[in-house]
């Protein structure tokens, strides 16, 4: 994955598959701006990262809860037409990632009253480069989030597929209007806390949400027929019940057990994924490099039994967001 245009100061993310191989309540600084040239939108700049000892691979050490203030939300028609629910229900979602946002999201605007649980004690930077193909940002844009995504997004003008040893170009895939013009919507590159942000500021500024951080679930009882019908255990020994339920625990579900009656148990396969980003002034800076930053296209390299993807992002609101480094 690649991320960030020429003129910009974002990320770029790199990944490679082969085998063997916030509460949300506090304000965070106002950076200073700048305009892109090539796409007459501000550039934010934020305060300088710390480093690791490799200069190409910066981290947010301490970030600080989102306020979402920044993230700006357009004005859209209500959800399900403004419908509301004719019996409001008490709703636990368990897991405060992209989907258990969105479902708090839409099941507040349903008329429900939702409790978000997350056991992480801080919404921090999760992940590298993501994908929001057409199915996922047709319901960004119906949920206000089209500035947001225009501005802080990456839609890429196509792929390209070439040869590892010799960068021979093999093949193209031309996506530019095509994507929305056959899909109806547009495709996105993003970084996941950018995109991670985006969702955070729908929930909390939805009606009727609870979110509670560090709240670790480790008990769930699912039968409406037992006293006090469903409920929720957490590590502190506290007992929250429910009328409904909601697993979005991620792929180490403590729920999806629950449900499934099943402990899966991951099966391997012999293939292995790294993921990395690069800061587009180091790439800028390289004259072999520098073509990849100055397109919105990804690259595919291909290899016997491996191979290796770059794709541009853009991650001003992470930097927007998180004040302590």
């Amino acid at each position: 994955m690649f991320g960030g245009y020429k003129s910009s100061k974002n990320s770029c993310a790199t990944g490679m598959k082969g085998h063997n191989g916030f509460d949300g309540k506090s304000t965070p600084p106002v950076p200073s701006k700048e305009v892109r040239p090539d796409r007459n939108l501000p550039i934010v700049h934020p305060p300088l990262m710390s480093s690791s000892r490799n200069p190409a691979m910066r981290c947010f050490n301490t970030p600080t809860e989102p306020s979402g203030a920044e993230i700006p939300l357009e004005e859209v028609a209500p959800l399900y037409g403004g419908r509301r629910a004719a019996l409001s229900l008490n709703i636990i979602v368990v897991g405060a990632g992209l989907g258990g946002l969105a479902a708090t999201h839409t099941l507040a605007h349903a008329g429900h009253r939702v409790t978000l649980l997350e056991s992480t004690r801080v919404l921090g930077e999760v992940g590298a480069g993501i994908q929001v193909s057409p199915n996922a940002s047709r319901l960004l844009l119906r949920w206000g989030l089209g500035p947001a995504l225009r501005t802080h997004a990456v839609e890429p003008s196509g792929i390209v597929f070439r040869r590892y040893d010799t960068g021979e170009r093999l093949g193209y895939t031309n996506w530019s209007s095509r994507m929305e013009r056959d899909h109806g919507a547009p495709y996105y590159q993003i970084h996941r806390a950018d995109y991670h942000a985006m969702l955070h500021r729908l929930a909390v500024t939805a009606p009727n949400v609870h979110i509670r951080l560090g709240a670790t679930v480790c008990d769930v009882q699912p039968d409406p027929a037992v006293a006090g019908g469903p409920s929720i255990t957490l590590e502190s020994g506290e007992v929250l019940y429910a009328d409904l339920i909601v697993g979005a625990d991620g792929v180490k579900s403590r729920l999806q057990k629950v449900v499934t009656g099943l402990d899966d148990q991951p099966t391997p396969t012999g293939d292995a994924a790294y993921r990395a980003i690069v800061p587009t002034d180091l790439m800028a800076q390289d004259p072999e490099l520098r073509p990849l930053i100055e397109s919105a296209e990804g690259t595919i390299w291909m290899a016997p039994g491996r191979h290796l993807g770059g794709y541009c992002i853009v991650s001003a609101i992470l930097r927007l967001l998180y004040q302590k480094i």
